[in-house]
């Protein structure tokens, strides 16, 4: 019985999604909690956001609470260094998780690759996520993988909805002091936010914890506001898509597609804006890689962690 499932886990900066599954990968539990990225809420929080994401699954599906998955998967943003790994590691491997993992049957790995795995079955493939953060990941047929960006909120996350929102709060400071243009920000924000004025604005910006999807979430708010007219959101967002496609051209190269298609996949929240981030990647990929194949992510990233456990086995 203990032998029976699989967990796949993908933690997010904004959310944390665990799934149970049997071995066939049919689902037995889906449960979602807060951010699991340390570098997002802290090492406490995240440790506790992974226990009771992975305990809520365990409960849901009905297992027993001394389970011992055959082979698990954590795909967790903030993995992008030799000592990330570290701490992951000793977050998972100490008790409670601990007496769920087998130690050998369990794959620790950045939170690009689950959701290339769950994106496409291609032997050659790229995902870009351009969520609250970014990151670009990709394998060839040869067995090659590589990546870009993926850095975090101070020295990456070029394209993501952090680094869009970051742009807007200072596009918006800017109008205020009359260093930069007007722009329609200054409203649509505050009103976004119900503040008052831009010092309400400053004390919601810099209200501890730092929370880097709190921030990330006024990414939409440039969007509509582009949508409308405003001509600082539209170079933001057009600026940020300049830099999603340059983390694809760079991870492409090292990959050595030249000009042979291959799979994009494209997750995260950003690219719910069509016309003014979507459409301008896709447009200058296509122009750049003629036979690139855009394919629509369709199924939530734990997949990709789950396939990834299955493949462990």
């Amino acid at each position: 019985m203990d032998q029976a499932y699989v967990l796949g886990v993908d933690g997010g900066g904004t959310k944390t999604e665990a799934r149970i599954a049997d071995l066939d990968g049919h689902t037995v539990s889906e449960v979602r909690e807060d951010s699991g990225n340390y570098k997002s809420v802290g090492i406490r929080q995240a440790s506790k956001n992974l226990c009771r994401v992975v305990e809520g699954a365990v409960k849901k599906a009905g297992l027993d609470p001394q389970t011992q998955f055959a082979s698990a998967c954590f795909g967790l943003s903030g993995l992008d260094s030799p000592k990330d790994a570290q701490i992951y590691k000793e977050m998972l491997f100490k008790p409670p998780l601990k007496g769920y993992l087998r130690r050998q049957k369990t794959i620790i790995c950045n939170d690009s690759r689950i959701g290339l795995y769950a994106g496409s079955d291609s032997p050659n493939a790229i995902m870009i996520i351009c969520g609250t953060g970014s990151n670009c990941f990709g394998k060839n047929s040869e067995g090659l993988e590589a990546k870009a960006n993926g850095w975090d909120y101070i020295l990456g996350d070029e394209g993501s909805g952090f680094s869009i929102a970051i742009k807007a709060l200072k596009a918006v400071m800017r109008d205020y002091d009359g260093r930069g243009e007007a722009t329609m920000l200054s409203q649509t924000i505050l009103e976004e936010l119900e503040l008052k004025d831009v010092f309400g604005l400053i004390e919601w910006v810099y209200r501890p914890p730092l929370d880097t999807g709190r921030i990330a979430s006024l990414a939409k708010v440039v969007c509509q506001t582009a949508d409308i007219g405003d001509r600082a959101s539209r170079i933001i967002l057009a600026d940020e898509a300049k830099e999603a496609e340059l983390s694809v051209s760079t991870v492409a190269k090292k990959l050595n597609f030249g000009q042979q298609g291959f799979d994009l996949v494209f997750v995260g929240s950003v690219f719910k804006c069509e016309k003014y981030f979507k459409s301008i990647l896709e447009h200058n990929l296509r122009e750049k890689f003629p036979h690139i194949r855009l394919v629509p992510f369709t199924q939530k990233p734990v997949l990709g962690a789950v396939k990834l456990a299955l493949m462990n086995l």
